[in-house]
Formats: C-alpha cells, structure tokens, sequence
C-alpha cells in the first residue's frame, strides 16, 4: 500500500473542522488555547511560523464559520490549503484519513475515492455502475483483501487503484 499523499484540498477541515475546534484564549502571538468539542479537553495550538501571514488572512474563515479556525488558502497557490498548526494539532485531526484509496481512470484523472471504510465517491458513471454489480457484492469483512479484490475488479474494468495505509 501507498502512504497517504494529501492533496491540500482543504476539504476535511472546512466541513468538519469547525466542529472540532474551538479556540478559547489567545495565550501569545502564536500559541492558542483550543477546546476539542468532539472528544472534550484542551490542547495548546501553535501557528507555525511559515503560516503566521496567511493565519492573519481571516477573510475567508470569517465568510465560512463552519471550518477549523486554523485552516487558511495556501499563499499563492488557488484551490490550496493548508493547516497552520500542522505540527502542533491535536489527536483527532492526526489520526483522520481523508480517504482509504483514490480510483484513476484509463486517461489518468481521478474518478473517485473511497471515503471512510468502503464508501465510493465519484461522478463517474461507469465507475459507479461497476462499484455496484460488482464490488458491492464483495462478502469479506476483511479490509486487506476486500482491497485487494476491489483494486482487481477496477483494474480488469480499465481503472487504476490507489490504496493508502
């Protein structure tokens, strides 16, 4: 298996992140005292200091307030972005997998992903017709081969599979 590669899509803390965090105190010009809603308790966020400018930007989280207070647009880079405590964010945001496998069609762009344990995003028709005569009906509960058998189905079907630990 691949190790995930993040797309900078931004997209897991602009709907979920602000229902994870909440900043509670400003304690320095960097660090913030922050409440886990989810999970309950306290940690210390820390605005990396190769952020700080774009942290600054809040226009774009003022016009959305349900993302993550730390999430800002990668400068320069449009459709970009980027987690300002990176290093310093807590548990629940390391251990989250935005997706378990990415599915590329013949021409090589991406025609859907598998969020969560086996939940097929994608707009593709074709893709999602073979997911459901043909993976959907997969009875194994074991993910490794339930991957495996999944990645040969798409593979004979044209696709190419991508599947992250």
């Amino acid at each position: 298996m691949t190790a995930f590669e993040c797309t900078l899509c931004g997209k897991c803390c602009m709907n979920a992140g602000g229902q994870l965090i909440e900043i509670e105190k400003r304690l320095t010009s960097r660090d913030y005292l922050c409440r886990q809603k989810v999970v309950g308790g306290t940690f210390r966020a820390r605005v990396e200091e190769r952020f700080l400018d774009a942290f600054r930007d809040t226009a774009e989280n003022d016009a959305h307030p349900s993302w993550c207070p730390f999430l800002r647009g990668l400068p320069g880079e449009e459709g970009k972005y980027i987690c300002t405590i990176h290093d310093s964010r807590p548990l629940i945001c390391r251990s989250y997998v935005c997706c378990a496998m990415r599915i590329f069609a013949p021409d090589g762009r991406e025609a859907g992903k598998v969020k969560g344990r086996r939940s097929l995003d994608t707009e593709d028709a074709v893709l999602r017709r073979c997911w459901e005569e043909s993976v959907v009906p997969l009875g194994t509960d074991d993910d490794l081969v339930w991957r495996s058998e999944v990645a040969g189905i798409l593979g004979r079907a044209g696709y190419r599979v991508e599947a992250y630990e």
